[in-house]
């Protein structure tokens, strides 16, 4: 993806400010970091722990608000909507794929994939229970539907965070260390997974990751070092 002047960005940051105030001084942990995600574009993002990855991707997603600066959606800045209205369209807007899964333990897989839904618009159909078929077939765990997440390996269970962050069809996938707690073979298995259908899918990719080789993968990389991105 070349960033493209007539392309608008599906997110935006401008200018963003973060920081804390501690026992001895403040420490800023993004510098006016400003930063556009175009739709179906692949970016890699990685930096060392503590560089504030984190915090980035919070504030990209409005779960944590900055000090300073503008977070848009497709030209609408987010900074001041109500809660509510953040989780909807959050639910709508952003797919999320978590080194830990974030999966409901006491939930089956597709209860698990379907509870986005449940977020995004109150409740949930047929069809989005076709759809999960649908998804757990294209990953490769069609038979894993109805199993609670403890009896799934690793790899299984982050399948089942990307047919969850794929349920609304969002712009974007977020994907925070998506490999981090996985053998090289299955990161291996899941990475691949998640770049094939962000590509079938038309989804932009974020991927955020420690995993240098990785973001390699991608259209566009940066890394976070002292509070600003560096395009690499």
């Amino acid at each position: 993806m070349v960033e493209d002047i007539h392309l608008k960005p599906c997110i935006e940051l401008r200018n963003i400010w973060k920081g804390f105030q501690g026992p001895h001084g403040r420490t800023e942990i993004l510098r006016g970091l400003s930063f556009s995600l175009f739709p179906r574009d692949f970016v890699g993002i990685n930096g060392v722990s503590g560089a504030g990855k984190s915090t980035f991707l919070n504030i990209l997603a409005a779960l944590e608000k900055s000090d300073e600066g503008k977070v848009l959606w497709n030209d609408h800045c987010v900074c001041s909507w109500p809660a509510k209205k953040l989780s909807r369209c959050r639910a709508s807007q952003i797919g999320f794929v978590f080194q830990s899964c974030h999966l409901v333990p006491e939930l089956d897989v597709t209860e698990n994939i379907l509870l986005v839904c449940r977020i995004a618009r109150g409740h949930v159909g047929d069809k989005d229970r076709l759809k999960v078929q649908e998804f757990l077939g294209r990953l490769g765990i069609g038979s894993q539907a109805h199993q609670l997440p403890m009896t799934l390996s690793g790899g299984e269970r982050q399948r089942v965070a990307i047919a969850r962050a794929l349920m609304c069809h969002p712009e974007v996938i977020v994907a925070d260390e998506p490999t981090g707690n996985l053998d090289e073979s299955t990161g291996e298995q899941v990475m691949r997974l998640l770049e094939e259908i962000c590509e079938e899918e038309h989804k932009a990719l974020l991927l955020v990751t420690h995993h240098v080789p990785f973001s390699q993968r991608m259209k566009r990389q940066y890394r976070l070092h002292q509070g600003v991105l560096e395009k690499l």
